[in-house]
């Protein structure tokens, strides 16, 4: 009678040994890594203006959105962190890079800097940004809030501040979805930039 308890418990052992070790080498979700870049959006036509420098930073970002994860949700002040859905980079460096790129083709200037840039050079206009809201659930409404102030680094004109904020609905329940929305924002954002900055070079 021991004998066959004890074939039954050595059983049981190796069953749950057995399922123990089919959990342990199951494969992990992939990790995916985002940018706010751009890469394949057309180039903006815009007059050649190449006198025009332009820095852009400081930007400054909630804590919670520096997060290597993706933070989502935020609108009733709590937010998803994202174990598999992560950025490729500094969040603000990643959307001071996207500025950057968007306001270039946008102003016709290759002389776009991140701030602080080349101290050597100075330059026509700074641009430096207060993001107070990235957020919007996945599938719902997606919300960039930034407040934003257009600065004459030589003192002749008076800095300008705006309040912009853009919201889209994603195509879809995907991070994929997601960020492509704010990278849109971001191109609507530096489309209200360029054309401020516009508005004084005229002026």
């Amino acid at each position: 009678m021991s004998k066959s308890i004890s074939s039954l418990r050595c059983a049981v052992l190796i069953a749950f040994l057995g399922a123990a070790l089919t959990a342990c080498t199951g494969a992990s979700p992939q990790v995916v890594y985002y940018s706010l870049l751009e890469t394949d959006a057309a180039a903006t036509a815009a007059p050649r203006h190449e006198q025009l420098v332009l820095s852009v930073g400081p930007i400054n970002i909630p804590d919670v959105l520096q997060k290597t994860n993706i933070a989502t949700g935020g609108t009733d002040g709590r937010y998803q962190l994202s174990e598999y859905h992560r950025w490729a980079g500094e969040v603000d460096r990643e959307l001071a890079r996207a500025l950057v790129e968007r306001l270039a083709g946008r102003l016709g200037t290759e002389q776009v800097y991140l701030y602080p840039g080349d101290q050597r050079i100075e330059p026509t206009f700074q641009v430096a940004l207060d993001v107070l809201a990235m957020n919007g659930e996945l599938g719902q409404e997606v919300t960039l809030s930034v407040r934003w102030t257009l600065i004459d680094p030589k003192g002749k004109r008076a800095p300008l501040s705006r309040l912009s904020r853009f919201s889209s609905l994603p195509a879809d329940a995907s991070h994929d979805a997601w960020v492509k929305v704010q990278r849109q924002n971001i191109d609507r954002l530096s489309e209200e930039i360029a054309a401020l900055i516009k508005e004084r070079t005229r002026s």
